[in-house]
């Protein structure tokens, strides 16, 4: 089985053109359609110092934001031209909700997500960037590319951090829907204080046998991470091993209704520098 509709969220027209390769990449490679989709900003709503107190819905941001639409649906189409994949665009108003409700409901209709990386320096990255909860609660594998660093697709590498968990498993039979025929992948397993590995142990063992069977060529790894940092791990073997792409679980929990990122996770979204495709 492979991803049929791809769903990329494009807000950014600086990154837009680096997404866009991502995504056409990959549209091409599995034959799918895909899914452009920008968000209208929410209202911002202050109090009213007048008589008569209230509020008031701000929009300032939204008409401005109007022309960037326009710019990204023009890169968008351009892309699918060029590229020769199937596509359409869409358009979601967040109004007084969140951008991340509009997204999450798209979401649930594709195999695959595709967004960016948070850019915390964007002006309007508080209007339209949530990528931990998007990644947590979408329900359907998302691809997070990073903003800068290795962006290769479709990737011929592929590093697992595997770690035997409900997450990880999810994340690492999503991949194989992703990963070409024949592709590279080192099942990885990270000796941390609360992972050990144990004595005559091989981690990853029995999950590359069943890669192996989808037509992957597989090896089982371990190491050590210093000072219990996973994510400074999973990205160094990345690196070292010429990943073009990280296969991880997100993990958190809920604290008053928010998804809260473990610290591995939000690390990987931080300090990422190559695509991160993450399950929950």
């Amino acid at each position: 089985m492979s991803c049929k509709t791809i769903l990329v969220y494009l807000n950014d027209t600086a990154r837009a053109e680096r997404l866009l390769a991502v995504a056409t990449a990959l549209s091409r490679a599995h034959n799918a359609h895909l899914v452009g989709l920008a968000v209208v900003p929410p209202y911002v709503v202050t109090p009213a110092f007048e008589a008569g107190g209230g509020s008031v819905a701000i929009d300032d941001h939204r008409i401005a934001y109007m022309a960037d639409i326009v710019k990204l649906k023009a890169l968008f189409d351009d892309s699918g031209r060029r590229e020769e994949v199937s596509c359409e665009w869409q358009v979601a108003d967040a109004e007084f909700g969140t951008a991340t409700a509009q997204v999450l409901d798209h979401a649930h209709s594709a195999d695959f997500v595709i967004m960016s990386q948070d850019d915390h320096d964007w002006r309007y990255t508080s209007f339209l960037e949530d990528a931990d909860n998007i990644v947590m609660q979408a329900g359907r594998p998302v691809l997070v590319v990073p903003n800068k660093g290795r962006a290769v697709m479709p990737p011929k590498r592929a590093l697992i951090a595997w770690n035997r968990r409900r997450e990880a498993t999810r994340a690492a039979f999503d991949a194989v829907h992703l990963l070409p025929h024949g592709a590279d992948v080192t099942v990885l397993w990270v000796d941390t204080s609360s992972d050990p590995v144990m004595a005559g142990e091989a981690p990853g063992t029995d999950l590359c046998t069943t890669l192996a069977r989808h037509g992957f060529k597989c090896e089982a790894a371990s190491v050590h991470a210093p000072y219990g940092d996973a994510a400074e791990a999973i990205l160094h073997e990345a690196a070292s091993r010429g990943a073009d792409l990280v296969v991880m679980g997100a993990y958190g929990h809920t604290r008053l209704r928010e998804f809260i990122l473990g610290g591995a996770t939000r690390d990987i979204l931080a300090r990422m520098d190559r695509p991160i495709l993450m399950s929950h």
